[in-house]
């Protein structure tokens, strides 16, 4: 912490990308009380299922590979490049449906009211 009380953290993303045979992973790389950074990880097949985020903003950044998302069941191919947003209420879920391994940024962060 410096003395104006902001503190920085830098990550190496490439650390955060751990695979598992049995499930996909998401690793978490910063938590606190307003947010979260995190790495998802997938092999081919491996599936999110659906589900929501109450009280959080959802930001996705595509690192590696290509898969489909489904936000409120409306299917969507992701490729490496693509970010994308999904507001609290939204229904988001995600499957690799390529060949090679994928790996996705995401960040939550709570809800302004």
């Amino acid at each position: 912490m410096n003395g104006g009380g902001i503190v920085m953290e830098l990550k190496k993303l490439a650390e955060y990308k751990q695979f598992s045979e049995d499930r996909f992973t998401k690793v978490d790389f910063v938590k606190n009380h307003r947010s979260i950074g995190f790495v998802l990880n997938f092999l081919p097949r491996q599936e999110m299922k659906a589900h929501h985020h109450p009280g959080k903003d959802l930001f996705l950044y595509m690192l590696d590979g290509s898969g489909t998302i489904t936000i409120d069941d409306e299917p969507t191919v992701l490729e490496v490049g693509d970010v994308l947003y999904c507001e609290a209420e939204e229904k988001v879920g995600f499957i690799n449906t390529g060949e090679e391994k994928v790996s996705i940024y995401g960040t939550m962060t709570k809800t302004v009211e």
